[in-house]
């Protein structure tokens, strides 16, 4: 592969190469041990790879980090403040090379991938952070000074080209490198990180099973712990919302986020009035979803995030079947190779065990409901979820939904 082609020019713009150390330690790029390829998910082809450190690397990195932490919090709050704004700026310098990385590692189609980073900027802009500590973030994505990150394993060149922006703005700055520490490895590093004592707070994104033992060891330690786990988010939709609207807002949260995103929702509950009609919108919407090259103008949905996760898919297809589900569209894979997947909708019973759970698919569970109480009480009946989606007309259902439901309300005029 020709790196600085046309094709994978990006890369060489936010100063990735063939081979990148991974962890960026007390200021310094190092990395010799064992390494991480990275894959595109638009043509299986090499984007790099990634070198990673040692467990000795690890401590010096924490070391300097907690000296770091302090001379942070002594800067002044001004100060904070314009570093973090750069960081934002940073980032929307190099949006559209950031975007193609991502769409390349984690198969997002480039538009939503630019429409995240520009959240993400503007967020870092106008955000406040108050100095805790070293916080330690396993996770993705993530732009927190004072931190100490461990990037994905499956993306790393993600993480090395936002840290490369950092590191650029504290150096501009005259600030240590090390106030933002970061590594690229597995599940040694985290280990290592949930036990650390001198870590006062751990941000963790994965799977519940993984978060539960995340949580235990922190607490045990008298830590605390920010977890973004398995998500069961919810749609309802009520008799008086105008359908068509619905249909592409229902669309929207369901597939549009390429279920890569917080609030992205499984579980769709229509009031039995309107259920059949927005059914049938609803799956004319999603035959008409375009699926393919996430760097392709138009294309709506991409790849899941690896082969593994596609598996993990047709698993939890079998299992919806296997308790009753009833798959309306979709439900399997593609004409296309690799990782691509059918967006699906399944009708089933509430009582299904299933219901309960939380995935990275794009699938989505539908209920019928007579009564607001009905809609509400099954809505609840789960034990995670971030964000929950209201459709009506009715200004003054809102204000009892806020009251039942911790949710993201969103109000559909006629």
């Amino acid at each position: 592969m020709d790196l600085f082609s046309s094709q994978y020019e990006f890369l060489d713009e936010i100063g990735l190469s063939l081979a990148n150390p991974g962890f960026f330690v007390n200021g310094q790029w190092k990395g010799y041990s064992e390494e991480i390829t990275s894959l595109s998910s638009v043509n299986n082809e090499v984007l790099g790879k990634v070198q990673g450190g040692s467990m000795t690397d690890y401590e010096e990195g924490v070391k300097a980090c907690c000296i770091a932490a302090k001379l942070w919090m002594a800067t002044p709050v001004t100060t904070r403040c314009k570093i973090v704004k750069e960081i934002g700026e940073a980032l929307g310098a190099k949006l559209k090379p950031l975007s193609e990385l991502v769409a390349h590692e984690v198969g997002k189609p480039l538009t939503k991938a630019i429409a995240e980073f520009k959240g993400s900027s503007n967020h870092v802009a106008y955000e406040e952070w108050r100095p805790y500590g070293v916080i330690a973030v396993i996770t993705p994505f993530y732009l927190q000074c004072s931190a100490l990150e461990r990037g994905p394993v499956e993306s790393p060149l993600v993480t090395i080209a936002i840290t490369k922006l950092i590191a650029g703005v504290l150096e501009k700055n005259n600030l240590t490198g090390s106030i933002f520490t970061s590594f690229a490895g597995g599940s040694e590093l985290n280990k290592a990180i949930v036990k650390d004592t001198r870590i006062p707070l751990v941000s963790f994104k994965g799977n519940s099973q993984a978060g539960k033992v995340v949580k235990h060891i922190v607490v045990e330690r008298f830590g605390k712990c920010l977890l973004e786990s398995d998500r069961n988010n919810a749609i309802t939709v009520l008799s008086d919302a105008d359908i068509q609207l619905a249909v592409e807002a229902i669309v929207r949260d369901t597939v549009g986020t390429d279920d890569q995103g917080l609030s992205t929702c499984h579980r769709l509950f229509l009031h039995e009035s309107i259920y059949g009609d927005v059914l049938d919108l609803l799956r004319q919407r999603y035959g008409s979803i375009t699926i393919g090259n996430p760097l392709e103008t138009g294309t709506e949905h991409g790849l899941l995030f690896s082969h593994a996760t596609k598996k993990q898919f047709l698993k939890l297809i079998d299992a919806i079947k296997s308790q009753g589900g009833k798959i309306l569209t979709g439900g399997s894979d593609t004409k296309y190779a690799r990782n691509f997947v059918q967006p699906t909708i399944v009708e089933i019973s509430t009582s299904a065990n299933i219901v309960k759970g939380g995935w990275v698919f794009p699938v989505i569970l539908v209920f019928k409901y007579q009564s607001w109480e009905e809609a509400i009480e099954t809505n609840n009946n789960v034990c995670k979820g971030s964000s929950n989606f209201i459709y009506t007309s009715q200004a003054e259902v809102i204000s009892t939904w806020l009251r039942t439901i911790a949710s993201h309300v969103k109000s559909i005029p006629k």
